[in-house]
């Protein structure tokens, strides 16, 4: 029995059995690999990790499992650490750069992929670059390596959305809408295009247009959550209020985190005078997004309609105090 042995004999008796405790863990994530059970590859590879991190090749397997499984948050770690490993594998940089582009982790991309000595000459490491450029909000960046694909591929709809795209951010909204329109023409359901046109109606003030655009998207991506708000945020703004408040109601239930929809969630419940709900989404937006004034006019009101004037007075000079910060007051 194990625990008959002294302390010493057992550590001993770990180190020895646990490289092929690992090993069996290794081949069985290969296993499933093999079988394109990506999650459950790394769920094996997880568990050698777990018995010994400098395993052969370990860390690579478990961030192209995850890869594979469109897990890309956790296929960032392990695939940087192959990199570090192997500096000079390319193919782990660009599986690397993905998984942090897919991620959210726009500057990171970037930054791999900027220094890749092959993305002047492979056009779709030149998109991939372009796209974490527009996405971490670089647009002029973005604008000069989309004129060089667009250049070279003029009646490609996804190059002519991200064009658009960059050109919205910044400020060209006249361009943009030319290049979104083409892009629809070519590819009538192609990813983003809808969704960049409605945002850009709706900073323009083009209501109906740009509620259309974003039912396109919607038909398109159901799942676009992004969409979805700004959908529920024009129909608010179109007096739509029973609509934008069921639609805003699936996006915070399906991602509680998304300050914005948190907000304006808080403020339709408000209009409709539900105050003591209203709190409740209006306080945890203000958690995730402290330096928004317009959260905390929100939330004043609210306590204000509730008969709690000290937490109201409290909220509105939170809401002076960052309008004077932006200003610079």
């Amino acid at each position: 029995m194990l625990s008959t042995l002294p302390p010493a004999a057992r550590a001993d008796l770990l180190r020895r059995t646990k490289p092929a405790i690992a090993r069996a863990y290794f081949n069985l994530g290969v296993i499933h690999t093999q079988a394109s059970r990506f999650a459950r590859a790394a769920e094996g590879f997880e568990d050698a990790v777990s018995l010994d991190p400098s395993f052969p090749q370990v860390q690579y397997s478990l961030g192209v499992a995850y890869f594979n499984a469109k897990q890309f948050e956790k296929a960032v770690g392990p695939l940087e650490r192959a990199r570090d490993a192997a500096p000079g594998d390319a193919n782990v940089r660009r599986m690397l750069a993905l998984s942090c582009l897919n991620a959210g982790q726009y500057d990171k991309a970037a930054e791999i992929l900027r220094n890749d000595p092959q993305r002047d000459t492979d056009p779709s490491l030149q998109y991939a670059y372009g796209l974490a450029l527009v996405r971490g909000g670089r647009g002029a960046d973005a604008g000069v390596i989309f004129d060089q694909l667009f250049a070279a591929h003029t009646d490609n709809a996804e190059v002519n959305v991200l064009l658009g795209q960059a050109q919205a951010q910044q400020g060209d909204f006249d361009a943009a809408v030319t290049s979104l329109q083409r892009a629809l023409q070519i590819k009538p359901d192609v990813p983003e295009a809808n969704a960049a046109l409605g945002v850009i109606y709706l900073r323009q003030g083009k209501l109906t247009e740009a509620a259309a655009a974003l039912r396109a998207e919607l038909k398109i991506r159901p799942e676009d959550l992004q969409s979805r708000f700004h959908l529920a945020t024009v129909l608010d703004r179109s007096d739509q209020r029973d609509e934008a408040l069921a639609i805003i109601r699936t996006v915070v239930r399906l991602k509680p985190d998304y300050a914005d929809a948190r907000y304006l969630f808080g403020k339709l419940l408000l209009a409709q005078g539900d105050a003591a709900a209203a709190v409740e989404h209006l306080e945890a937006a203000g958690r995730q997004a402290p330096e928004d004034a317009n959260i905390f006019y929100q939330l004043g009101q609210a306590y204000q309609k509730l008969g709690r004037a000290d937490l109201a007075e409290q909220q509105f000079a939170r809401f002076r105090e960052l309008k004077d910060k932006k200003r610079g007051g």
